[in-house]
């Protein structure tokens, strides 16, 4: 049926996908995945090197601006995000998506443009959140960019793990991680998996309709 979507088709966009190989993903487990436990605060430097390589910089200012953005968003959040660390998407409850939210959102009125923001907040929080950008993501899912956009976007995620492992254990979704990890030859958390599936426009429209449509896929409703 062309509007069901399971754990080989997320598996599909996974194999599919054709830019671990450039050297924005090089940079991947040794400054998103390895340090991703250590204090946000002195992970500043390894910030600026991602978003830079990862082509969201490109604003005023660049990586001296972000430096100074960031620093004032971590003095103010760091206590939410610390609590947020090693937290998996598949595991959210609705009030850790309130969280996501209010940092999301502070990040934003600290200056942070929104694939700024939405990579940061992956940077800093790489089983927790996807990444986002204009061109592919925001585009492909038809998303504002705004904070509640990106947390909707989040909760479109939540429901697809939930949706492909109904009547399975998470156990199937680290399976396909350690599979993945296998054939590209470094880890990468299921959230990265699911923002492979944004550049497959077969496969994420097939994401979309097996969730009921754009309304209940990008909905606050997680039950």
């Amino acid at each position: 049926m062309p509007n069901r979507f399971e754990l080989k088709q997320l598996r599909e966009a996974a194999e599919k996908y054709a830019y671990h190989d450039a050297n924005t993903h090089g940079v991947y487990p040794r400054l998103v995945w390895e340090p991703r436990n250590l204090s946000p605060v002195a992970r500043l430097d390894d910030a600026v090197e991602f978003l830079g390589k990862w082509k969201a910089l490109r604003f005023k200012g660049g990586g001296k601006a972000f430096r100074r953005i960031c620093a004032t968003w971590l003095r103010k959040n760091l206590t939410v995000l610390e609590r947020l660390q090693g937290r998996v998407l598949y595991s959210l409850a609705p009030e850790d998506f309130r969280r996501i939210l209010d940092i999301c959102t502070s990040f934003r009125d600290c200056g942070a443009p929104p694939t700024t923001f939405g990579k940061a907040l992956h940077f800093f929080l790489p089983e927790t959140v996807m990444l986002w950008d204009q061109a592919i993501v925001r585009n492909t899912y038809k998303l504002r960019a705004d904070p509640e956009s990106f947390v909707s976007y989040q909760r479109f995620g939540w429901k697809l793990l939930h949706h492909v492992t109904r009547g399975k254990t998470v156990k199937v979704l680290r399976q396909l991680e350690r599979d993945h990890a296998r054939t590209i030859g470094f880890f990468e958390p299921i959230t990265m998996i699911l923002d492979h599936l944004a550049f497959s426009p077969k496969l994420s429209a097939r994401a979309v309709a097996a969730l009921g449509g754009s309304s209940q896929a990008f909905s606050d409703d997680l039950s």
